[in-house]
């Protein structure tokens, strides 16, 4: 992983997290999300794209931490990984619908969950 997705990333668990549960479920999001962002890089994405994606990441992150340990919506994954954990909130179409306030911003975000679908399914992160 890089060095610059790794700096990122290392502070999004603090973000997230409350419990130890809630850390044990950022850490296996970090996971995905890092790699993820690696990727961006190796594709010399330009620092804007990357920024975009980065915070998306981060936007989505908070919001599955927050239905699965907030409103225990899904219920604890303790047996699943990030990226099977990842692909209950999004699909081929974007989703989920963060900023529903806030349509560019929304926008991004269904961008990056669209890519990252399709990364996760070819298996390249």
């Amino acid at each position: 992983m890089s060095e610059l997705a790794l700096k990122y990333c290392d502070q999004w668990a603090n973000k997230w997290s409350i419990s130890d549960q809630d850390q044990e479920l950022s850490n296996k999001l970090i996971d995905v999300f890092s790699r993820y962002l690696s990727n961006l890089e190796a594709q010399n994405v330009s620092k804007t794209t990357f920024r975009r994606h980065k915070s998306a990441c981060l936007a989505l992150g908070g919001y599955i931490v927050g239905e699965v340990y907030g409103y225990e919506t899904d219920g604890p994954f303790d047996d699943l990984d990030g990226k099977t954990i990842i692909l209950k909130y999004i699909d081929s179409e974007g989703d989920p619908l963060i900023h529903s306030h806030e349509p560019t911003w929304q926008s991004e975000l269904d961008a990056m969950c669209k890519k990252l679908y399709k990364l996760i399914n070819a298996e390249a992160i």
